[in-house]
């Protein structure tokens, strides 16, 4: 009865709310209220190989000023880094994927933040990774981050 009840306690919100089922990043970085990437609702969300990442986070909570916000995608794959590099046009997040009006960030302020990247696709077809996203402040700490197990099919 008790395990019911714990899978029924971690499944529900998720199954109710329509999100993304997200996990901490190892950095330890607050995590959005709510996050929407690309339509999914259970793990591991499956990402045609080339296709755009639409990540839409609601509700973070910044812990710390900022002037700027900055994203970054890191790939991980059986321990893995690969390197993802933002494209130019969405290096500022204040101009791109926050609400006009966001930046400066002031500590206990709540946004939501869009990340729709059209850029190179990810470089494996076929495997589970793990996509982390995060947004960083203008002295490198993150406001906040999200990781997804991702399969990313051919």
């Amino acid at each position: 009865m008790y395990k019911f009840l714990l899978v029924a306690a971690v499944l529900l919100p998720t199954l109710v709310l329509g999100q993304t089922p997200t996990l901490p990043c190892p950095n330890g970085a607050p995590l959005p209220r709510e996050v929407d990437l690309n339509g999914c609702t259970t793990a591991p969300c499956n990402i045609p190989a080339g296709a755009p990442i639409v990540a839409h986070a609601k509700g973070i909570v910044s812990q710390i000023a900022t002037a700027t916000l900055t994203p970054h995608i890191s790939i991980r794959l059986l321990g893995l880094e690969i390197p993802f590099p933002i494209p130019e046009s969405l290096v500022d997040a204040c101009a791109v994927g926050t609400a006009p009006g966001t930046c400066p960030v002031s500590v206990g302020q709540e946004f939501d933040y869009i990340l729709d990247y059209e850029g190179d696709p990810v470089p494996v077809s076929g495997v589970t990774v793990q996509i982390e996203v995060g947004l960083a402040a203008d002295n490198g700490e993150d406001v906040t981050c999200v990781a997804f197990e991702v399969y990313i099919s051919n």
